[in-house]
């Protein structure tokens, strides 16, 4: 794999989903490293960020996805990390879940990672290395339930492959691409759940820690976008208090 000359700061940032809590914290963790962090999210944000880079993107739209990716680049120069923190989730079963969410939640989950990654790497090339990582989730670990749903679970176990068919393929460009799976998180996805089932989580987690903290989710994301975690390619770091140890 050869060096990546970018440096630890400055560099050009790609968030998705940055209107949620895990991509907020992790956008607002690369700007605190003065990195320059462009927004996207399917809904119109506020301007409430110190710099004002917010992208309105429908992720699942090749034709807007690369249209935000050019005007990103012409705006402050290729980009050099992506996080791929988009997504929404699903539940019940296969024969509860109807083709026309399946379609919605892949498209959304990992389609859109297909896309976002297809726009950056070019840039990536030009700018002489770069860094993604995608969100995946504990369901990637161990297949998902009716909490989840089929298709959110098959589609975080894809951005676990897909992070390391990129891997494998643009390490020559001075490219790392990793994973991270988090188990249950402060959210407010985690807080709309049903308090019994919030509690039958957690008891699986060792020491009954948790949920887990989106700011300690962004340090290790951080981590794996800097020049210290260079040797790290094609991982998958699970973030969920021991929920899963395979």
């Amino acid at each position: 794999m050869t060096a990546n000359p970018f440096p630890a700061t400055g560099r050009v940032a790609v968030v998705t989903g940055a209107g949620g809590a895990i991509g907020r914290a992790i956008a607002d963790r690369l700007a605190d490293n003065a990195d320059i962090v462009h927004r996207l999210d399917v809904r119109r944000m506020t301007d409430d960020n110190r710099d004002g880079l917010i992208h309105a993107c429908d992720l699942t739209d090749e034709n807007a996805v690369s249209s935000a990716f050019a005007s990103i680049e012409e705006r402050t120069g290729p980009v050099q990390l992506l996080v791929h923190a988009a997504g929404i989730t699903g539940a019940g079963s296969v024969t509860d879940e109807s083709p026309a969410t399946w379609r919605r939640i892949i498209d959304t989950n990992l389609t859109s990672a297909y896309l976002v990654a297809r726009e950056a790497i070019p840039q990536m090339r030009r700018a002489g290395g770069g860094a993604i990582v995608l969100i995946a989730s504990v369901n990637a670990r161990f297949g998902g339930s009716a909490l989840s749903g089929p298709a959110y679970a098959a589609s975080k176990g894809g951005l676990v492959t897909l992070a390391r068919f990129l891997a494998r393929e643009h390490a020559v460009d001075g490219i790392t691409s990793n994973s991270v799976a988090p188990g249950p998180h402060a959210t407010p996805m985690w807080d709309a759940l049903d308090p019994t089932m919030r509690s039958k989580i957690l008891a699986m987690i060792p020491g009954d820690a948790g949920p887990g903290d989106p700011l300690d989710l962004a340090a290790t994301v951080a981590h794996l976008c800097s020049p210290a975690a260079r040797y790290i390619n094609g991982a998958t770091i699970d973030i969920n208090g021991g929920q899963w140890m395979g």
